[in-house]
């Protein structure tokens, strides 16, 4: 009789702890993404961008659209020039998750009048998991309009 109270109780506190413990883990995200600049900062208040993504979230492949708006110091005018990446958020929506954020922190960088480099950039997620990546991209401003095209990764 013992034994069947005991058993019930022991397998509610071992998916308790598993739960916590899946509860507090980072989300693992990393991919590709490629997309266009829908509208420049000076128009619309931030930069905004909409990408296809192709990667992993959790170690399971995803596909999706990516969007982002971010909020930048003046753009550079000198090559090799950086300046601040000061805000932002993004999203990835794919069929089975939907991960968001905030951006912290990263470089816009000058490289030659057309192209800039994003280096470094935080993204912080916020809704669908929790943890952040790094985004490095070039935004070339050489077609009309501009493209993107970076590497998601965690540090």
């Amino acid at each position: 009789m013992r034994a069947r109270v005991l058993r019930p109780a022991i397998l509610a506190l071992a998916l308790a702890a598993t739960a916590s413990l899946s509860a507090t883990s980072e989300t693992s995200l990393s991919g590709f993404v490629s997309g266009r600049e829908l509208c420049e900062q000076e128009v619309c208040g931030s930069a905004i961008f909409l990408a296809a993504f192709a990667g992993s979230i959790d170690d399971r492949p995803a596909v999706g659209l990516a969007l982002g708006g971010i909020v930048h110091e003046p753009l550079p005018t000198q090559v090799g020039q950086c300046v601040g990446i000061l805000d932002g958020s993004w999203s990835i929506k794919t069929l089975r998750r939907t991960l968001a954020g905030d951006v912290k922190s990263g470089l816009l960088c000058y490289v030659d009048g057309v192209q800039y480099l994003v280096r470094d950039m935080v993204m912080e997620i916020t809704q669908g998991g929790s943890g952040h990546a790094v985004f490095d991209a070039v935004l070339d401003h050489r077609p009309f309009p501009p493209t993107i095209k970076g590497a998601i990764a965690q540090p």
